[in-house]
Order: structure tokens, then C-alpha cells, then sequence
């Protein structure tokens, strides 16, 4: 972030006037007559707001802007240095306006509005909406890509932004401003959706200053399962990132990721069990870290948890975790009684999947039974699938026979493999005595 320099007049700074000097503005502006309207759903009804022209330079960014919840709080993170309330404190301070309009600037170019403005034949459309004291309600990313055109190399190309429309409205609430973010937030329009992240992030914000989730839905037009769905993928979300040591680095899971979270939160919850659950989450995290073994995230996911029992049993094979109870403190997960064996070995293998050592192999494991599920899903259907099977079988056992018996093989687990093979056998032989005719 660039060096702040401090103005020598009340309105040098490029982001936004002294208060004083806004209010003295707005009132000497909106005496002249005959003022064109911009009709505003404000307050509980259609208002006609007069519009007008500032310099670009008059307004301030909201610093509540819901779009860059996040970003805020990563901000926060990448700049240990910056004071914590940057964003929560005094919304006039010079530091906190010139960080929200590097922020605005980095969502303009995520959708396209600074290449859009770039060609002069494109200009303003519809007023920027302002509250009472001048603060920018509606078009905050549109205002800080202004705003830069003019500081660059081609600013005398955009001089039709040296004064913009703007419309100020009314004394009003937060509750009041709330109301109207949100509404301009549901519109079907060309804006730019927000991001899932920054909406939870934005959502929880205003729980912490008081709203309920009842207020939050009737605000946002949510289900209340809906609300609460999106605040367990920010919860999942954000214990990820810091698994990761990735502490509100936001982006990380913004772009692309709110389906991955989603499926994680609704199949999380079909299953049963606490350890299963922990097990499932971070075989999720897993993939999370590298998905190109298993394709598209929001497809595997629901994929793992049909095939969790044989995830659980081939990783239970590949890391020697038996299905026994461990004296290891796991009465603080399960409460004064002990866990069931199964329950044990999924909350070992849910520690197995939080080891960065052998979670490239535990990876490995997960996309082999994903792909082979995948596979016999294809196959199965087919006529000659018995057949197929029994000769994968014997091609995969005469390869173990012939280059697996060396002394440096690993040996534990392959009794027991050998042990169900048999009884495989036994099973396909009983079906051919019965079926294949003399």
C-alpha cells in the first residue's frame, strides 16, 4: 500500500472531504431548483432523492461495505503492522479510506468494471447513493476505479469523472442503510454477485453489533436454514484456513470454493457419529489441498461420503490402524464413556489425515477408491462384468505373485486381504454351481 500524504487543504485528499466540508457542500448544491430525482426504496417506501453533481474527490468509501468483509479481514492479516480496528474504528481516518479503496479496486478488476471504464466512451449511468454525512451507500467499486483512471499516466481521457451524479440520502438508521444494501443486494441486475465468503463474514459482522437471525433473514429474503447452512460453510471454511496455517486468508476459498463447502456441510451432516464426522471433514480438507486427483470437489464430495466405510478400511490397511480402543484421551470428544472400536479407529484415521506427512499418501488412497468406485459404477451394468472382474483379479494377483514377493514388502494387512479374496471365491463359485447348467 502506498505512502499517505497528507493534504495541505481540507479537500486535497482524493479520498473523500472533511466532514465539515461535505455537509457545507451537499447543502449549498441542493438549494438550486428544479433538481432532477432518482427514485430510491428507502425506508419503507419509493422516495425521489434529488441528484446532483460533486467533485469525485467529495465522497468516502462505507467501510461496512459487505463486499469486502472478507478482504478486510485478510487485509488485517497480510499487514500485521496496520492497527487492528483499521476498519472498525474512525471511517474518516485517511489510512482506512485509502486501504478500503485498494481493496474496492482489487473487486473491480475481479469483474471487469476497471476494463469497462477504461474505454471513455463508457461512463456514469445511474447516481452513486450517499448517506446523510457522505459515505458511498451504492457504487464503491464503481467510484474507486474512477478514482484511479484519474490518478494514472491517461487521466486527461477521464475528465468526465472530475464531477460525478450522486444522490444523498435522507437522515437514516443503520438499520435504515442495512435495509437498503440488502435490497440493492437481491436485485437481478448486472451487479456483481458477492462472494459467498464475504456475504457469511459480512452476515456474522452484524450479529456481533446486534441483529438476530431472524432480522438477517428478513433482510437477506433467506430461509433460516438457508442462513444457517451458509454459516457452517464459513465455520468449516474457516477451520480449514487455519488448519493450513492460512488464518483469514479469505480468498483462498472464495473463488470457486462455495460449492466444495456446501457439499461438505450437507453430507457431513447425513452421517452419524462424531469421529466419523471428523473423519469425513478432513479426508474433505484433504482433496481441498489438492483436487486434481479427483476431479470436480462438489462431485467427490458427496462420492466420499457413499464410500466412506471402504475409504476407512483401505486407509485402516494402508496406516496399520486397528479397530481397538486407545487409552488417548478421547473422553473429551465422547464424554465420560469410552468410544465404540469403529468410533475409536475413525478418530485415529481423522488424526492420520491431520499429519502433513502422511497426508500425500492418505490422498492417494481417497482418489484410488473414489476412481475404482467410479469405475465399477461404469461397469457394473455390464453383461461380461463378472467376467472382467474375475480376470482384473487374477491379472492384479498373478502381478503380486510374480513381482510382490520380496523381502522388503510390506506384509500386514495382506493376510487379512487374502483371507476375503477366499471368501469372494467361495461366493462366486456357490453362484456358478447354481446357475451354470451341466
Amino acid at each position: 500500500m502506498s505512502d499517505i500524504n497528507f493534504p495541505d487543504t481540507p479537500k486535497g485528499s482524493r479520498f473523500g472531504w472533511p466532514k465539515p466540508a461535505r455537509l457545507e457542500e451537499f447543502h449549498a448544491r441542493l438549494k438550486a431548483l428544479g433538481l432532477p430525482t432518482v427514485q430510491v426504496a428507502f425506508q419503507g417506501g419509493q422516495q425521489d432523492i434529488p441528484r446532483i453533481r460533486v467533485p469525485i474527490d467529495l465522497p468516502k468509501y462505507r467501510l461496512g461495505n459487505g463486499r469486502t468483509a472478507s478482504l478486510q479481514v485478510e487485509h488485517l492479516a497480510r499487514h500485521p503492522d496496520l492497527r487492528r480496528d483499521l476498519f472498525t474504528g474512525d471511517p474518516e481516518m485517511w489510512d482506512a479510506q485509502e486501504a478500503q479503496h485498494e481493496l474496492l479496486l482489487q473487486l473491480g478488476r475481479q469483474s471487469d468494471l476497471d476494463k469497462y471504464f477504461a474505454d471513455p466512451s463508457n461512463r456514469q449511468a445511474g447516481a452513486l447513493l450517499l448517506d446523510q454525512d457522505g459515505f458511498v451507500v451504492n457504487g464503491n467499486r464503481r467510484l474507486s476505479v474512477w478514482r484511479q483512471l484519474l490518478a494514472g499516466e491517461d487521466a486527461p481521457k477521464y475528465g468526465h469523472y472530475e464531477y460525478i451524479d450522486v444522490a444523498v440520502l435522507p437522515h437514516a438508521t443503520e438499520k435504515d442503510i442495512d435495509r437498503l444494501e440488502a435490497l440493492l443486494q437481491i436485485e437481478k441486475d448486472i451487479r456483481a454477485d458477492y462472494p459467498w465468503d464475504a456475504q457469511a463474514n459480512m452476515m456474522l459482522a452484524k450479529m456481533e453489533h446486534g441483529a438476530t437471525p431472524a432480522d438477517l433473514c428478513n433482510l437477506y429474503k433467506m430461509k433460516d436454514t438457508e442462513l444457517q447452512e451458509l454459516f457452517d460453510m464459513r465455520d468449516y471454511a474457516e477451520e480449514y484456513l487455519r488448519s493450513r496455517g492460512k488464518a483469514d486468508m479469505w480468498s483462498e476459498v472464495s473463488s470457486g470454493q462455495e460449492h466444495t463447502f456446501r457439499r461438505l456441510v450437507q453430507n457431513r451432516v447425513k452421517l452419524s457419529g462424531v469421529a466419523r464426522q471428523e473423519m469425513f471433514k478432513e479426508a474433505v480438507f484433504a482433496l481441498i489441498d489438492d483436487p486434481s486427483s479427483v476431479g470436480r470437489l462438489y462431485l467427490a464430495i458427496p462420492e466420499l461420503a457413499a464410500s466412506l466405510d471402504k475409504v476407512r478400511d483401505r486407509l485402516s490397511e494402508e496406516f496399520a490402524v486397528e479397530a481397538e480402543t486407545p487409552n488417548d484421551g478421547l473422553d473429551d470428544l465422547f464424554g465420560d464413556g469410552r468410544p465404540s472400536a469403529p468410533a475409536a479407529r475413525d478418530a485415529a484415521l481423522a488424526c492420520v489425515l491431520q499429519d502433513a506427512k502422511q497426508l500425500p499418501r492418505a490422498r492417494e488412497v481417497i482418489a484410488d477408491v473414489l476412481e475404482s468406485e467410479r469405475q465399477l459404477k461404469k461397469d457394473v451394468k455390464k453383461a461380461g462384468y463378472l467376467l472382467d472382474c474375475c480376470a482384473k483379479a487374477n491379472t492384479a494377483l498373478t502381478a503380486a505373485a510374480k513381482d510382490g514377493l520380496r523381502p522388503e514388502s510390506k506384509l500386514g494387512g495382506v493376510g487379512n486381504q487374502l483371507d476375503q479374496i477366499e471368501k469372494r471365491i467361495a461366493q462366486i463359485r456357490a453362484f456358478l454351481a447354481q446357475h451354470v447348467k451341466a
